[in-house]
Parts: C-alpha cells; structure tokens; sequence
C-alpha cells in the first residue's frame, strides 16, 4: 500500500491508494481530451498533414495514467502532480476557446496563432510539473481556498469587460492588479512595478509584434 504525503497546513484530501487512483483516472481523462482535441482541431492540421505530437503526447499521458491507477507509479508530491494536471486542462481549455480563429499564413501571426501557441507551451511546462509530483516527495494536497479563483476569474472578466472601451493599456493594467490580489501575502510596491512592466509588454506585443488590432487607449 503507497504512503499518504504528510498533510501540510489544511490537511490532505485524498491519501494512500485513493491518491494513485484519482491521480491516474485524471491523467487518462485528460490524455483522452487531448487527443479528442487533437482529431478536431483545425489548428493542429498542417500542411503535408495533420500535426502528430499531440497524438502521441495524449497517448504518452494516457499509458502514464494507467501505470498510476494500476500503481506502476505512484504520486508522490500530490499538489505539483494535480497541479500540473490543473494547468493542461486550463491550456485545453485555451486550445478549445481559440479553435475558431485562423493560425499562420506563410511567416504572418494569425489571430489564433498566440493562443496556440502559449497553450501548448503551457501543457508542455505543466507536464514537467505533474512528472515532479510522480518522481519527487512533496506536499499533499490542502483544503481548498477561494480567495486565487474568485481573483482570478474577476480578473479575466475584468479584460473581457474593458478591452473595448478603455483599450489595451488600461485593461491590461486593470487586469493584472486585480489578478495579483488572489495571493494573500500581496506586495503592492512589487505589484504596481511589475503590472507596468507586464502592461508595456503587452502593449508592445499584441499591436505591434503580433500585429493584431488591439486599441491602446480609449476612444472617447
């Protein structure tokens, strides 16, 4: 029988063999979402063919799945595994939300080509850290806090609500400080330099180095 991780602040939520089992099932879930995403998604088809990686990484998360259900492996730092797992649903997610939107043509950035793009950098980093919680000893997992989402969603409605009206500056300025606030030990003087820092990037990026029609300030 595998070892429950020691429980760290909250307590752990699941422990022991139950740990193994879930851990597996969302792999195989997940694996199974991505490939479903990789057959439909006009994206990934290139053209001498469609695009191959995803399919095989989707087959490579379900047979990982299966070897922690059937505890081959076993998860050994609960909160980096369910969080990296956490984190590839959120890049599906992206992938799914952006499947509408044309990609490249020749060397020019398609309006989809960015989110793409960050998705699946994103599954592939987050794929490293659930790979740690299988390889290394770490916390388990906490009760569950709403502060980070609550933050976090208003901050993503925030953008989606100001981006029209006061432009990319603002919005991006607005989204950030609001995000920021979804961790308790917030520092509003490091805050405030790196929501300027963030904001100047994005301003640069998106109008000009990827060329896509964002306004900057507002049109009054």
């Amino acid at each position: 029988m595998s070892e429950a991780s020691p429980p760290a602040g909250g307590g752990s939520v699941i422990s022991g063999e139950s740990q193994n089992l879930y851990g597996g099932t969302t792999l195989i879930v997940v694996g199974l979402v991505m490939l479903g995403i990789s057959f439909y998604h006009p994206g990934l088809a290139g053209p001498f063919g469609p695009i191959m990686w995803p399919r095989v990484l989707s087959a490579l998360i379900i047979l990982a799945g299966v070897a922690v259900a059937s505890g081959q492996l076993r998860v050994r730092g609960p909160k980096d595994f369910y969080g990296g797992a956490a984190l590839i649903g959120l890049a599906m997610v992206a992938m799914l939300a952006s499947i509408d939107l044309p990609g490249m043509r020749g060397f020019a950035f398609g309006p989809g080509t960015a989110p793409r793009l960050f998705a699946m950098l994103l599954v592939g980093a987050s794929i490293g850290i659930s790979i740690g919680g299988l390889l290394f000893e770490g916390p388990a997992l906490e009760r569950y806090a709403f502060r980070g989402p609550i933050f976090l969603t208003a901050s993503v409605l925030i953008f989606a609500g100001t981006i029209r009206p006061l432009g990319l500056v603002l919005s991006s300025f607005a989204t950030i400080m609001v995000s920021a606030m979804a961790t308790p030990d917030l520092k509003w003087r490091e805050t405030l330099l790196w929501a300027v820092i963030l904001t100047a990037f994005c301003s640069l990026l998106f109008p000009y180095g990827l060329n896509l029609p964002f306004q900057l300030w507002p049109r009054f």
